[in-house]
């Protein structure tokens, strides 16, 4: 019998039910694209922000990092002190392989130009390493940002790219060549291409590391490694306590934190330091939780949204029902009943219109992230209870007030007609 009777009440008013069904329907959408935004918002962000450039430097034990950060240089603390070409290989090998995006060799060493003194950077710009399957590494995918004219060297040839400062200074274009001199030697390299970084570096000059490390006399041998991996932010609490919580604390360690990250490199790394960079690490943790909290804002606007529209539908509803609703009370429905029937009205056109607005929030997350951050996503269907809830949320928050005033209707008072 209640069945009917609701049935029958929700047939009777379908331009207001669908009013309810759009408000809840959009409240719900907005906040599902945000939810789901926000589950891979930490990814998404870091990796568009490694367009900045690296966020770990592996250095020998023992060497010096200067303050400044800017195109700043290690000073080794003692002679000698220097990494194998193998780093990046055993790098590969650690737990965190798939967040490594990239991992560039570097070793520096004086030089002249043209008579114009320098740096010649050797390091990678297409390369796999040893025992690390088809992944490939270089310059160019730890820096792509930086702009070049013409073309990055290509590994294992006695080319050179130049930046766009020193370039200047000697007039070299792409297509030429230029005459360096390092360790007292003199070599011609091509000049295949200009490199504008917006930096210091714009005063370097970059040839393959196998190359330079012939040039320099040390083979085998780098200056650093920079790296470039994808990272939560650094967490404000500390790792729980193993011996209580071993399940956090597990949960804790598996999670991509900078310093553990950093800890597991360490550890398969012999006469090496692994430095996070602080500064652009904490930079990105700012942004990631400046844009979760406007995530979270926006969502509870738009579900305070939702709930006002269901309200004032459902008042406007209550009172165009007056008579109806006298009706019943004066043939003996309860107010747990009448309560009933007006939340059930409610509900269902929640939970549709939460249904909905899951699937409309998750297109529209998809369309978010592919524009944004150009990153491949899919539906989630764990946010459609969340949904759900959501929409039941909103129902109760907006039956509520219009119930109190159903319940205030004198059956006597209506039915006369003098209300």
């Amino acid at each position: 019998m209640f069945a009917r009777l609701l049935l029958r009440s929700l047939r009777s008013r379908l331009p207001r039910l669908a009013l309810a069904l759009l408000s809840v329907s959009l409240g719900i959408a907005v906040a599902t694209m945000l939810a789901a935004l926000s589950l891979g918002v930490g990814d998404d962000l870091s990796r568009a922000l490694r367009a900045a450039g690296p966020n770990f430097v592996v250095v020998p034990s023992g060497a010096r990092w200067p303050i400044d950060l800017g195109g700043a240089r290690f000073e080794p603390a003692r002679a000698g002190a220097s990494l194998g070409d193998s780093v990046v290989a055993a790098l590969r090998g650690t737990f965190w392989r798939n967040n490594l995006l990239a991992a560039t060799p570097e070793l520096v060493t004086p030089m002249t130009a043209g008579g114009v003194p320098g740096h010649l950077v050797g390091t990678w710009f297409a390369f796999a390493p040893e025992a690390a399957d088809d992944w490939k590494t270089g310059i160019g995918p730890l820096h792509p940002t930086w702009k070049v004219e013409g073309r990055w060297p290509e590994d294992g040839r006695d080319e050179v790219a130049l930046g766009r400062a020193l370039a200047a200074r000697l007039a070299a274009r792409p297509g030429g060549t230029v005459e360096i001199e390092v360790s007292g030697e003199r070599h011609a390299l091509a000049v295949v291409g200009i490199v504008s970084t917006g930096g210091a570096e714009d005063q370097l000059a970059w040839a393959p590391l196998a190359r330079v490390q012939g040039l320099a006399h040390r083979p085998h041998q780098v200056d650093r490694v920079w790296v470039s991996v994808l990272v939560h932010a650094p967490p404000r609490r500390a790792a729980p306590d193993p011996t209580r919580d071993p399940r956090g604390y597990e949960r804790w360690m598996c999670t991509a934190y900078p310093q553990n990250v950093a800890n597991a490199f360490h550890d398969h790394l012999e006469f090496a330091d692994v430095l996070p960079m602080t500064e652009v690490l904490a930079g990105e943790a700012h942004v990631v939780n400046r844009l979760n909290l406007l995530i979270l804002l926006l969502g509870l606007a738009a579900l305070t949204a939702s709930t006002l529209g269901l309200l004032s539908t459902t008042t406007a509803t209550v009172v165009g029902r007056r008579v109806e609703i006298g009706l019943l009370r004066s043939l003996g429905a309860s107010a747990r009943q009448l309560a009933a029937l007006l939340f059930g009205e409610t509900l269902l056109v929640s939970i549709a219109g939460g249904v909905l607005g899951w699937g409309i929030g998750n297109a529209a997350a998809l369309l978010v992230r592919g524009e944004s951050f150009g990153a491949e996503g899919a539906m989630q269907p764990l946010l459609l209870p969340v949904a759900i809830a959501l929409a039941a949320a909103v129902a109760l928050l907006g039956t509520l007030g219009p119930l109190r005033m159903a319940l205030r209707i004198q059956p006597a008072t209506v039915l006369r007609g003098t209300a």
